[in-house]
């Protein structure tokens, strides 16, 4: 007698990038498929792919479908949204002022979603850096401090990432009082790459040793952006939205893009004046800004999914759960693979409807 199979539906995965979506998928998938792996990589999740989910010894599976995260995938969001049965948002735990990106991403297809009491969760990752960052803040601080004296003292030296990858450097000098906001978190990233890694090969992202649990190369690039910014003050002040999608826009720094501000900004005019940031900056100015806008607690988490509860009305959302996790630790995959299945059992609930009309809720809540 041949198994009877069940086919639970298409579970969309949005979020900013560099958040973890893919890496979320593929240690999901992996855990019934031995040859998946997932590899980090400066390039991202190129356009989408499907991944399946299996439990009940392949009785019972689901698709998995992470959609990359940049702006330029808008429209395959939706086209793929229009389809799929349930959301999953992913927040990345040390940049929750990001996480507006990924809820604009999942409004932004609610009015393609063919249901009612339609499934959506979200997972927070990247827990274990959150635990070593927090309990590392004040080393953090101390470290950026230095390096932005070794910048005024000596230059920066930087790798950009073209066709091949080439050496490029830029002087600042003793006396500058505001850092630009492009060179301000290429300056971070050096620093910290300096103090939390070894062996690092220019260019190549799976190089090199971590010395702090979970600070990828990847990460480290996320997260000083991240801290750049709130780091920042604007003399022409941007629209908030703009600002994050022109951030969002990349995963090395921009001078290892070969790109700048007003390059982005002609994609982003409402992104505002190259943010600056004062030269003299404490290591507890930025101890507090890591702490309080960068790192995410459950009280953030918690007022996160009041806001997806709000919009329920709106949306046709139904909430079913959320987890705060590491995807590299066992308990994390746990945790996730039974939200998916929670989701995937919540699906049969969801309800034929009419399309619903545009509208932007985000405005409405922010």
């Amino acid at each position: 007698m041949q198994k009877k199979i069940i086919n639970a539906g298409r579970i969309l995965v949005v979020g900013t990038q560099g958040g973890g979506k893919t890496a979320t998928v593929t240690k999901l998938a992996a855990r019934t498929d031995s040859s998946m792996e997932y590899l980090e990589d400066f390039a991202g999740t190129i356009e989408t792919e499907y991944l399946k989910v299996s439990f009940d010894e392949g009785n019972f599976y689901s698709l998995l479908l992470p959609i990359g995260g940049q702006e330029k995938w808008a429209k395959l969001r939706e086209r793929f949204g229009s389809t799929a049965e349930a959301i999953v948002a992913i927040l990345d735990s040390c940049t929750k002022q990001f996480w507006i990106n990924s809820l604009q991403q999942a409004s932004s297809i609610s009015s393609v979603l063919p249901y009612n009491n339609y499934p959506i969760s979200f997972i927070v990752t990247k827990k274990d850096l959150n635990d070593s960052i927090t309990s590392d803040a004040d080393t953090f601080g101390e470290t950026i401090v230095e390096g932005i004296a070794n910048a005024k003292r000596e230059g920066v030296t930087y790798y950009s990432r073209g066709f091949r990858i080439s050496q490029r450097s830029f002087e600042l000098g003793n006396n500058i009082e505001k850092i630009p906001f492009t060179q301000m978190e290429q300056i971070i990233a050096n620093a910290l790459e300096q103090k939390y890694f070894t062996g690092l090969e220019p260019g190549n992202a799976r190089k090199g040793r971590m010395l702090l649990g979970g600070f990828s190369l990847v990460n480290c690039r996320i997260f000083s952006r991240a801290l750049t910014l709130g780091l920042s003050q604007q003399e022409e002040p941007g629209d908030e939205l703009a600002i994050l999608g022109l951030l969002n826009d990349m995963r090395p720094t921009m001078l290892e893009l070969d790109t700048n501000w007003t390059d982005l900004v002609r994609k982003y005019p409402k992104a505002g004046s190259e943010p600056i940031i004062p030269a003299d900056i404490s290591a507890d100015q930025i101890n507090d800004i890591i702490l309080e806008k960068l790192l995410a607690n459950e009280t953030d988490i918690i007022n996160f999914e009041e806001e997806l509860n709000k919009m329920s009305h709106l949306t046709g959302w139904r909430h079913v759960g959320w987890e705060h996790i590491s995807i590299f630790e066992e308990e994390g995959l746990d945790k996730a693979s039974s939200l998916v299945r929670k989701i995937m059992e919540t699906i049969s609930q969801s309800e034929q409807a009419e399309k619903f009309i545009l509208f932007d809720p985000i405005d409405e809540l922010f």
